[in-house]
């Protein structure tokens, strides 16, 4: 297993930056209202973030106990999957709040409201994003010692 790479979470940040940033601009460009995150937002992301931490804790529980904890190899292979999501949307979402800030902060006029709101979205966001990562990491197993050396060429003797 691969875990997400930062690259991966910086390009989805930035497509999602200029996209929320250029879909504003054309909005308000066509004479509609610009679009403001709704208060639900924020704390939904945020409670995502924390559900998908719960969920993961008992597959990092197993992962690192001392003696074998019985665990569904189903259920983690669910929650991984779910936390590499988490941490995709999150960055994705983040990069949107951000490109949404942007806007507003270029406005003659700033909207304080607006960007409250824009900034709980960002947090939340981070939040879901952070999780989703950790939550990736916890899933993991350790390396087996043989995975540890040097990788075996092909020909030569093991």
């Amino acid at each position: 297993m691969r875990f997400t790479a930062m690259s991966t979470l910086v390009m989805l940040a930035l497509a999602g930056t200029i996209i929320a940033g250029a879909g504003q601009w054309l909005l308000t460009r066509l004479g509609e209202a610009a679009i403001v995150p709704p208060a639900t937002w924020s704390a939904t992301l945020a409670i995502l973030g924390a559900a998908i931490l719960a969920l993961a804790w008992p597959v990092r529980r197993s992962v690192r106990s001392a003696t074998t904890v019985a665990l569904d190899p189903v259920y983690a292979t669910r929650v991984l999957l779910l936390a590499k999501a988490g941490s995709l949307v999150g960055s994705a979402l983040a990069g949107g709040a951000a490109g949404l800030g942007l806007f507003f902060l270029s406005r003659p006029v700033l909207a304080d409201d607006a960007l409250w709101w824009v900034g709980a979205a960002l947090v939340g966001a981070l939040v879901l994003g952070v999780g989703g990562s950790v939550a990736e990491r916890w899933c993991a197993y350790p390396p087996d010692v043989g995975e540890l050396s040097e990788p075996q060429r092909e020909g030569e003797p093991s």
